[in-house]
């Protein structure tokens, strides 16, 4: 007969009263134990999640609980060889691939890698600055994200909003960490130059200056976790046509790269780099589509400098082909 302590234990654990948080599975844990990757926590190491208690209303920390266990350092593979595929794929873009290639490169050559500086690519509209991003990173296989700064109205969604606030929530920075669990993925922040420095809640350029300063991002405050996050490994790459509407302060925290529009020169390559994109967006194997010397002359004389504009005659190519196949 058990004890009434260990009585009025026992019917506590069966009514629910002692219901904790989940351990996270075994395999998880035994992953991190095994796999060869570097792990590094980006939050105070005694910091603990609040309890969630309220079953009947959803977990206000759901999208950054992740966050409580170490995230993978990701280590890319075979790099010179991915670098050199970017570049065959952007040959108008050399510049700006070997500035995002500089940490990667040191990672190969010294072990370690350290901040890497954010890269800051100017060019005209059209001419592929957030294409030679996404590929670069995608090639090397870090997780990448891009967020449209110009269109932001207020910086709240960097920085996270205040838990006195009706919806409040983390920084979508420290979501995307969350998410991927990658400790080191790339955000591209578009149309930086168009990025309102006058909304209700201050500037979203000021905002980002946090993120991108090489001591600061090491204990970025989230306004809603109320504690230092560490965001000194993500990739950053900001994008702007216009320089002039570039603050100082944060022209001066980023490699500044000028990219040019590519020229006539330039359009087979882009062409058939823009071919493996839709034949991968189709779930198609490589080489399903090509072009021939007609097609090749049709795009080299209607080639404007323009990426997108490219891309809109290339599927029309495509599509025609499609159209041309015998029917079963």
């Amino acid at each position: 007969m058990p004890e009434s302590d260990d009585f009025d234990f026992l019917i506590a654990l069966e009514s629910g009263a002692y219901d904790e948080e989940e351990p996270p599975p075994l395999s998880e844990a035994k992953h991190y134990q095994s796999d060869p990757h570097t792990y590094i926590s980006v939050l105070p190491e005694h910091y603990q999640f609040p309890e969630h208690k309220r079953k009947s209303q959803s977990d206000p920390y759901e999208s950054v609980r992740r966050l409580a266990h170490p995230l993978k350092l990701h280590e890319p593979e075979n790099i010179r060889a991915c670098i050199q595929e970017v570049e065959q794929a952007c040959p108008h873009a050399l510049a700006a691939v070997q500035a995002m290639a500089e940490t990667d490169l040191k990672w190969l050559e010294w072990g370690t890698s350290g901040i890497a500086r954010p890269v800051l690519l100017v060019g005209p509209p059209g001419c592929g600055k957030s294409t030679v991003a996404r590929m670069y990173y995608h090639t090397l296989g870090y997780e990448v994200m891009t967020m449209n700064v110009g269109a932001m109205g207020d910086p709240l969604s960097l920085t996270g909003t205040h838990q006195t606030f009706g919806d409040a929530k983390p920084s979508t920075i420290v979501e995307y960490l969350a998410t991927t669990g990658m400790a080191n993925p790339c955000i591209i922040l578009d149309e930086v130059d168009k990025a309102p420095t006058d909304g209700r809640f201050g500037s979203v350029q000021n905002a980002l200056l946090q993120f991108l300063d090489m001591r600061e991002c090491r204990q970025f405050r989230d306004a809603f976790l109320n504690v230092p996050v560490d965001v000194s490994r993500v990739r950053w790459v900001l994008t702007a046509n216009d320089l002039s509407t570039v603050s100082e302060p944060l022209k001066s925290r980023c490699h500044i790269i000028h990219m040019d529009s590519p020229d006539v020169t330039h359009a087979p390559a882009l062409a058939m780099n823009i071919i493996r994109q839709i034949e991968q967006d189709r779930n198609l194997c490589p080489g399903w589509f090509t072009l021939d010397g007609m097609e090749r002359r049709v795009l080299a004389q209607n080639f404007t400098g323009d990426m997108r504009a490219l891309r809109r005659m290339v599927e029309i190519i495509v599509d025609q082909q499609v159209r041309q196949w015998p029917k079963c």
